[in-house]
């Protein structure tokens, strides 16, 4: 389980709506408008490590 990246929403990968890889990092998303979001301004909602 982990959580959408842009509503903090909880996700279980196996069913995330979409995924895109940043930074070597894989993201999942709750749906697809989310993943649009993250898509178009990763650095906002990617993890800062």
């Amino acid at each position: 389980m982990t959580n959408c990246p842009v509503c903090k929403m909880d996700v279980e990968e196996k069913k995330a709506r979409g995924t895109s890889e940043y930074k070597g990092q894989t993201y999942y998303f709750c749906c697809k408008a989310c993943k649009k979001k993250f898509d178009e301004n990763p650095e906002k909602f990617a993890d800062k490590k």
